[in-house]
């Protein structure tokens, strides 16, 4: 599903990341983890960030099967990209299932109640909750809808920067329950720094 080859990022300011190749088969959900500073972000953002300030050097990257489109509305029809603290980009003014509404329309997708109902099972969340706004609800509750959008569009290839920060433990739970169901479904990568959780849901770890 994700292939990097002879992967590496050069900064502005001088500052070099080299990767060791990668390769994310489909179905899988995989685990990026290292220290603070060692580039899991860096990596993810050169890739699904369009104002990334670094510049990138492969000798390959492929994303199911193909070269890696740029940023934009055909790398985004196969993908969902869920970086750090995502729920910030909701809207204040419209409701959940405003936000639905506009991420079916945005990926040309008919509206299914049952496979709503299905996601929001799964992240343990109450359906009368599609009724509010954002503020309306606490940040591990913004954090799970953020997740329902993203896999409400069945993208291939999932994204997930540290889902499991600034969360309490219930909410942990419910996230890694959801991983659970997802698994199969759709191919996931998941940066996280407890290795601890990684061990717990991905298939296998990446080290960095």
């Amino acid at each position: 599903m994700l292939k990097l080859k002879d992967y590496s990022i050069t900064y502005p300011n001088g500052l070099v990341l080299k990767y060791e190749d990668m390769h994310i088969k489909k179905g899988e959900l995989v685990g990026l983890f290292g220290p603070s500073g060692c580039g899991k972000t860096s990596l993810l953002d050169s890739m699904f960030n369009p104002d990334f300030p670094g510049k990138v050097s492969c000798t390959e990257v492929l994303l199911d099967g193909k070269p890696f489109p740029k940023a934009g509305r055909e790398l985004y029809s196969i993908v969902s990209y869920c970086p750090q603290f995502s729920q910030a980009a909701l809207n204040p003014k419209l409701t959940i299932a405003e936000h639905i509404d506009l991420t079916l329309q945005g990926n040309k997708m008919k509206k299914d109640p049952a496979r709503i109902q299905e996601l929001l099972d799964a992240l343990h969340l109450d359906p009368a909750m599609l009724s509010r706004r954002p503020g309306g609800l606490s940040g591990g509750q913004q954090q799970r809808m953020v997740l329902l959008l993203c896999a409400l569009k069945n993208p291939k290839l999932m994204i997930l920067d540290e889902p499991s920060s600034a969360i309490d433990l219930i909410t942990l739970q419910d996230i890694v329950d959801f991983l659970e169901h997802l698994k199969g479904e759709t191919t996931m990568l998941m940066v996280a720094h407890s290795r601890p959780l990684l061990e717990h849901v991905a298939d296998r770890i990446i080290d960095l």
